[in-house]
């Protein structure tokens, strides 16, 4: 039997005892029917006694009840005839009737009592059987939810075993980088020791007479040769924008649009470019001759020319290049000379490419034309217009074993640097500007 259908007839039980019109019969009928009575022979007696109530002996003995017989019956019923018609008879009934109606009105308090406490009990009972079903129920559910936090642990787990393999992966392909970066720099430095201990033993050339004396490098010639180029390649600017296409730049905020053509007759690559600054001619005129758009790469060297003006540059610089897992240089050698004239400066520029690592015995010619004048547009000298047009020639010696598409990355690799030159030249031009129109010394 469950707790709760146990209060359930426990309830019953109280009600029925309420009700009157349950007769004792049937209440006794009732509990006799239950599988389980509440109350035996001996519980009978016992509850008996502590109501106060004495039990009559014999009352519910079947054999002595079975044995009364009719004479029985009339004798018992001449002696109470007998006694009532006696007075001192009398009194003791009363007495009788007065105590059995005290007992009886205990009794019946009692039992109120007992129910109230009974009822009393029952409520109690019933609010704990709840609170321990509702406890019972919370942890079931919270058993069954325990499943997800489950599947969310494990997916968070295979996502930190994703990152920490993708982290070792990184740091091996670190590790290799370093190691080849280590080998690289081991070969340089014995090449430069190389290099000192041939050059000094080129000072002792009478005391070393079988050494093989070190090829002077032509760099000074070639400079040379550059500067007396110049004015030549001055003369052709004109003749050199009539043949070459300018495109407008697709805005006017400044920036170096750079378009790349290729003309195979000639078998050079050529790059145009345009731009357009808001700011005057004149002050742009004044601030162009400070700019030196590669003397802030790295490597860079600044060449001292005897018996040349100041409008004349000369500077050698170097540029990494990686193809692949290989590595290769450029080593440029460029002059650069301005012309002031009338109504527009025009910039002219030189530019030898020698290539090294993957490149070697790659060259590169190149020649370049720049024009800064007012803009046709602008009224009052409001605006200035800057046109660009650099024309590259690449080559390879016959010693050099080399496919067509290794020079073709050796070109691509001249005509992008040539692109962020030229970039790098409009912006400190532009922040130049910018800072002298603000005051900014």
């Amino acid at each position: 039997m469950t707790d709760s259908v146990f209060l359930d007839e426990v309830v019953s039980f109280l009600h029925n005892i309420d009700d009157p019109t349950v007769s004792g019969a049937e209440l006794l009928q009732s509990l006799d029917s239950k599988e389980d009575p509440l109350l035996s022979i001996a519980d009978t007696d016992i509850a008996l006694q502590l109501m106060d109530v004495t039990p009559i002996d014999g009352l519910f003995d079947d054999d002595h009840h079975s044995a009364a017989t009719d004479s029985d019956c009339t004798s018992n019923e001449t002696e109470s005839v007998a006694s009532t018609s006696s007075p001192p008879h009398t009194v003791v009934v009363e007495d009788l009737r007065s105590r059995d109606a005290i007992r009886r009105s205990t009794y019946r308090q009692k039992q109120k009592t007992q129910k109230a406490d009974l009822y009393k009990e029952v409520e109690d009972l019933s609010t704990q059987l709840s609170t321990l079903q509702s406890r019972k129920e919370t942890a079931k559910a919270r058993n069954g939810l325990g499943l997800a936090p489950t599947g969310v642990w494990k997916a968070l787990a295979n996502r930190h075993l994703e990152a920490r393999l993708m982290a070792e992966d990184q740091q091996s392909r670190l590790r290799e980088a370093v190691e080849r970066r280590a080998s690289l720099i081991r070969d340089l430095g014995s090449i430069i020791r190389k290099r000192i201990s041939e050059e000094q033993h080129d000072g002792d050339g009478d005391s070393l007479p079988s050494k093989r004396a070190r090829v002077q490098t032509p760099d000074m010639a070639l400079y040379e040769t550059f500067i007396k180029e110049l004015d030549e390649v001055y003369a052709r600017t004109d003749s050199i924008y009539k043949e070459t296409k300018m495109q407008n730049p697709p805005d006017n905020e400044g920036f170096y649009n750079a378009s790349r053509s290729v003309t195979r007759k000639t078998n050079y690559h050529e790059l145009v470019g345009q731009s357009t600054t808001p700011f005057p001619f004149d002050r742009v005129r004044s601030l162009v001759g400070q700019i030196r758009c590669t003397e802030n790469r790295a490597n860079s060297e600044k060449i001292a020319m005897p018996g040349v003006s100041d409008d004349t540059n000369v500077v050698k610089f170097r540029i990494e290049a990686r193809v692949g897992m290989a590595v290769g240089s450029l080593v440029q050698h460029a002059i650069t000379r301005r012309y002031n004239e009338a109504d527009r400066v025009v910039i002219i520029w030189r530019k030898f490419t020698e290539g090294e690592g993957v490149y070697a015995g790659m060259h590169s010619d190149e020649t370049g034309w720049n024009i800064i004048r007012q803009a046709p547009s602008c009224v009052d000298g409001g605006g200035t217009i800057m046109e660009s047009v650099i024309r590259y020639v690449p080559m390879s010696f016959s010693t050099v074993d080399s496919a067509d598409g290794k020079l073709k990355e050796f070109a691509d690799t001249i005509i992008a640097a040539g692109e962020e030159d030229c970039q790098a030249c409009v912006q400190k031009l532009e922040a130049l500007l910018l800072d002298d129109a603000l005051g900014v010394c």
